[in-house]
């Protein structure tokens, strides 16, 4: 019996050893696992954060539906009908346009289906992104550099990218991206150079060029992309917005003025008409966009003044204003998923609807104070 106990006792004391041994290892093996570094963010230093004059509110979420299949005839981004439903299943263009008084008029952007409008490093001038899919524009100019809301824009639309280079930092988060990048350092092919302007404002491509370039590198869609709701009846619960002010600073102070015959909105900058340099008309839209959202300061140096870039968030919600037929809709803008388009939406949660034509889009700070009357 002696033998017995002394047998037990000796087990128990092994059961014992293995198992604090056991927990040894697995606290061994914690503390030498690898930690997963975050991608970086860019957080606002306490200067750099506005009082909101828009706050975003919670809106009731939509009940799903079926989604009807699309017409292959209406353009997704302006609901307007086409020819030649080949247009459509091609991959969207998103170029960078220059926005300096001396380079003014730019060409070629009436011709875009949406124009994206930010406020650049150095808080003074504006940049446009635009978005070419169903029209040709002979010439798009002038041709300028990427930012980190390219990053944001371009998979929104799965578009090409085309600019004329960034800085380095800005370079590289667009090298582990997964759109598509025509930057003219590594592809010079589309690119052209125009007389009579300095740098600023002599490059240029046309929508063919760009087209005919990403179907030779296998680069192109074929089919086509997801699309705005589209509506061209009178809405009713909007209020009189016949003429619009963003207050981007001096030289880049916007204007917009309903035309009721043309249906549109017509642009000014700095108090005088925006004019295409192809066409000589007047810049107009069917759909006047002002999307409030925040813009933090970063430590990415854009130019040789020492201006840093200014990371514009284009992911989660905010508010936004519809500007349509005359009438100012306040919506909220929702990105549902990672790199999906930015949707508008009304307080019931359905997605609120564009008038058929062209888009602009005035991405501003939260405490932008947009006026109308």
């Amino acid at each position: 019996m002696p033998n017995t106990r002394r047998t037990f006792i000796l087990l128990l004391a092994l059961v014992a050893l293995v198992a604090l041994a056991g927990c040894g290892r697995r606290g061994s093996q914690a503390a030498e696992d690898p930690t997963i570094t975050p991608r970086p963010t860019f957080t606002p230093p306490p200067a750099a954060t506005a009082t909101p004059a828009h706050t975003a509110t919670p809106t009731a979420t939509a009940t799903p539906t079926s989604t009807p299949t699309p017409d292959p005839y209406v353009n997704p981004l302006t609901g307007e009908r086409v020819e030649d439903p080949a247009l459509l299943a091609r991959r969207p263009l998103a170029v960078r346009v220059g926005n300096d008084p001396n380079i003014r008029p730019q060409d070629g952007l009436s011709f875009a289906d949406v124009v994206i409008e930010e406020i650049m490093e150095g808080w003074t001038i504006t940049r446009f992104t635009a978005i070419y899919l169903a029209e040709e524009a002979d010439r798009v100019r002038p041709l300028r550099s990427a930012r980190l809301s390219s990053l944001s824009i371009a998979p929104q639309y799965d578009a090409a990218m085309v600019h004329t280079g960034a800085s380095d930092p800005i370079r590289w988060l667009i090298s582990q991206a997964s759109f598509v990048d025509l930057d003219q350092f590594f592809h010079p092919a589309p690119y052209r150079l125009l007389p009579g302007y300095d740098w600023r404002g002599r490059m240029y491509t046309t929508t063919e060029i760009l087209h005919d370039y990403l179907a030779s590198k296998d680069l192109d869609r074929d089919t086509p992309i997801a699309g705005y709701r589209f509506d061209g009846t009178a809405l009713n619960g909007g209020e009189a917005a016949e003429s619009v002010t963003v207050p981007y600073p001096s030289q880049f102070r916007v204007g917009w003025r309903y035309d009721q015959a043309a249906g549109e909105y017509l642009r000014s900058i700095a108090g005088v008409a925006h004019r295409d340099g192809l066409t000589g008309e007047q810049i107009g839209a069917s759909n006047v966009i002002v999307l409030y959202t925040q813009h933090n300061r970063t430590d990415i140096v854009e130019d040789s003044l020492g201006s840093t870039a200014i990371d514009v968030v284009l992911s989660g919600s905010g508010d936004a204003q519809v500007f349509r037929d005359g009438q100012v809709y306040d919506v909220r803008w929702e990105q549902r998923e990672a790199g999906a388009l930015i949707r508008y939406y009304d307080a019931d949660g359905d997605e609120f609807p564009l008038r058929p034509g062209k888009t602009w889009i005035e991405i501003v700070p939260l405490d932008y104070e947009v006026t109308f009357e």
